[in-house]
């Protein structure tokens, strides 16, 4: 096991930077969250979207629902949303996010929206450091549930997002998969919302390196011949590493990870972006817990053709992005806006498009037929606060292994 602290790019290989993917996509706001989906997981990209006068890439645009004129509730939210003028919300890195949102700011010109894109393992501790200070920065999160409920639960840091989907074609049983009810990932099924449902338990690997009948299931992982070439993103607090360690521990075993963390020595880090980049370039032919928005971003401008994700038979799981209301949020009523919005059929079409990733509203296309969860069959869903304890025994045998 090797444990990159900082990036060990090897003498005479220059690292993919930043003005080497810039000559490919387009300058501006749209290429700064391009740049920190690929280049370093720490840094932020902050940024206000641009109003109805600058125009997204994608045709449509997720207007405001129509229904809404006839809801005085909606119509009360909105009026105090307009006169607040702002909303902050904080996403993964890729430059998808920056697409999406510019959408809201199309349907919503008089409702300024900053943008964030911290990842979990940065924006854990900079919104605990700014609440201990009584700093309050956020409205809205599109967050994944692990760290969400273990840390920032218990340190007050969500308020119920159920009284804040107000429309009601959002509560409509009929247009989300399973029902309304089955979106809520928490205990009380009040305090987020899963609005996508996915196939997870892939692994990325190097078509050039690795032929498809070398890994079929994680025990392949464990072949000595991948032994110092799987590039894994730390156990201990990354889920998309976590949460298919999860799985494997509870198909065959606590004694899976010992054997596939230390013996297998896999090169381990908190920066997903980096590791992304090292199976781009080829360094590494196997990666566990990359970031995917940053793999389809290299792939959109034509680098890692050849990297390609794999699901595994013993990995299979399901999960949901989810979206969270910030406690004591700065604009209550723009988060009400935007979270109404962003769960609205329009939104999620266009989301669903950007992100390649399918929505739970039964009213959109999947956007990757791959990760789709076959109607009729129910994996176990990883990120719902009940299979909590488990994932945190995952971390625990981590944290023990990983000295």
């Amino acid at each position: 096991m090797r444990y990159l602290r900082s990036d060990p790019t090897r003498a005479g290989e220059r690292r993919l930077t930043r003005r080497d993917l810039l000559g490919r996509v387009a300058v501006g706001g749209a290429a700064a969250t391009f740049l920190a989906a690929c280049g370093a997981g720490k840094e932020e990209s902050r940024a206000t979207t641009p109003g109805a006068g600058a125009a997204g890439r994608a045709a449509a645009t997720a207007a405001p629902p129509t229904v809404a004129a006839t809801l005085p509730e909606w119509e009360e939210a909105l009026a105090a949303a307009r006169r607040e003028g702002k909303v902050v919300v904080n996403t993964f890195t890729g430059e998808a996010y920056r697409r999406i949102l510019r959408h809201f700011s199309q349907a919503y010109p008089d409702i300024k929206l900053e943008h964030t894109n911290l990842e979990p393992v940065d924006f854990v501790p900079r919104i605990t450091q700014e609440r201990n200070a009584n700093l309050y920065t956020w409205d809205v999160v599109l967050f994944p549930t692990s760290t969400a409920f273990q840390v920032l639960k218990p340190a007050g840091v969500w308020n119920p997002v159920r009284p804040a989907i107000i429309l009601p074609e959002l509560k409509d049983d009929k247009v989300w998969r399973d029902g309304f009810e089955a979106g809520f990932l928490d205990k009380d099924r009040e305090l987020c919302y899963g609005y996508t449902l996915v196939r997870g338990g892939g692994v990325y690997i190097n078509t050039d390196q690795v032929k498809d009948e070398e890994v079929k299931s994680f025990t392949d992982l464990l072949n000595p011949k991948w032994k110092g070439k799987i590039a894994v993103s730390d156990p201990r607090t990354i889920g998309s590493t976590f949460w298919p360690l999860t799985v494997a521990r509870l198909k065959h075993g606590d004694g899976i990870m010992k054997p596939f963390l230390i013996d297998q020595e896999p090169v381990l880090s908190r920066d997903r972006n980096q590791l992304t980049e090292f199976v781009i370039r080829g360094r590494y032919p196997i990666g566990v817990g990359l970031n995917d928005q940053a793999v389809k971003d290299f792939q959109r401008q034509g680098v890692g053709k050849n990297i390609r994700r794999i699901f595994l038979d013993d990995l299979q799981y399901q999960s949901s992005g989810a979206i969270w209301l910030v406690n004591k949020a700065p604009h209550p009523n723009a988060a009400k806006v935007f979270i109404n919005w962003f769960l609205s059929k329009d939104a999620q079409t266009i989301a669903a498009k950007e992100l390649e990733t399918n929505s739970r509203r039964l009213d959109v296309e999947p956007g990757d037929a791959n990760l789709l969860v076959p109607m009729g069959v129910k994996l176990l869903q990883i990120d719902a606060e009940e299979i909590l304890p488990e994932v945190v025994k995952t971390q625990d045998i981590s944290k023990q292994l990983i000295r």
